[in-house]
């Protein structure tokens, strides 16, 4: 039997509900989004610059492996270096801005 919207929402606001009631694993999950949405953004700008990871890892002297594992491998987070030498390659540079928060 397939599943149906309404039961798919339904246990979606169950585990939303999980979540907001446990700030352990709303933090890790917050974390997660974060990082995802950082790495997305990684192979956003290479794909503007017109690079494949192959190019990028040429001209910035990575092996392409490297780049492969900082824009999709969660398991492990690029280094700092890594991160410089991708973002110089495709005209970025690293900033660290203080987060807007909420609360």
């Amino acid at each position: 039997m397939p599943f149906l919207k309404a039961d798919v929402e339904e246990e979606a606001k169950k585990l939303q509900t999980m979540i907001d009631s446990d700030p352990e694993t709303k933090k890790h999950i917050e974390e997660f989004d974060r990082e995802y949405e950082f790495r997305k953004k990684l192979v956003f700008a290479r794909k503007e610059a017109g690079l494949t990871q192959k190019e990028l890892g040429m001209l910035s002297g990575l092996d392409y492996r490297a780049v492969s594992r900082a824009e999709s491998d969660s398991n492990v987070s690029p280094n700092l270096k890594t991160l410089v030498k991708y973002l110089n390659a495709i005209g970025y540079e690293l900033d660290i801005v203080k987060a807007i928060t909420s609360e």
